[in-house]
């Protein structure tokens, strides 16, 4: 049986899930300008903001009620992470899969380690899902222009350097 509190939970992710995924363009929009503060980074599209926004409210209410996503749950969250009109809004669906009990999913995440809008968060979540045999797509990481990608490479590859 399923408690009334789980039913609500999940209810609320799927209504969270549906409005992201409303959010998506319907067709890949072009990066905006440059922002003055930081030269190499792009404005944000106010829908990146957005499904950014809503991958972090799921990721609070997993975390308060210790709960785990459902089958139909992950699958629309690959989806989302897998969607690059959604740009870099798809951050924060990516490290939700950052559990070891979501580690057999890793495999779909692999090829977003050549999109630049979330290959770090990538790599944080495939080392927090424990997914090992990486390290070879990894490595070129630690050369990476951003440091904070550039540690999480490193991070990865001493843990799982002998899993290769």
């Amino acid at each position: 049986m399923v408690s009334s509190n789980r039913v609500a939970l999940d209810n609320e992710i799927n209504n969270l899930l549906s409005e992201t995924e409303t959010n998506i363009p319907h067709e890949m929009l072009a990066d905006l300008p440059y922002m003055k503060q930081f030269p190499d980074v792009h404005e944000w599209h106010d829908f990146e903001g957005k499904i950014w926004d809503m991958g972090e409210q799921i990721r609070q209410l997993v975390f308060t009620s210790k709960a785990y996503f459902n089958n139909d749950q992950i699958n629309r969250i690959l989806n989302i992470c897998l969607d690059k009109r959604a740009k870099r809004g798809r951050q924060s669906f990516v490290m939700l899969l950052g559990k070891s009990k979501y580690c057999e999913y890793a495999h779909a995440l692999i090829p977003l380690l050549e999109d630049e809008d979330v290959n770090g968060h990538v790599i944080d979540t495939l080392y927090k899902m424990r997914a090992n045999g990486c390290v070879s797509l990894i490595t070129p990481f630690l050369k990476h222009k951003r440091t904070w990608i550039r540690n999480t490479a490193k991070k990865y590859v001493q843990k799982f350097k002998d899993s290769d």
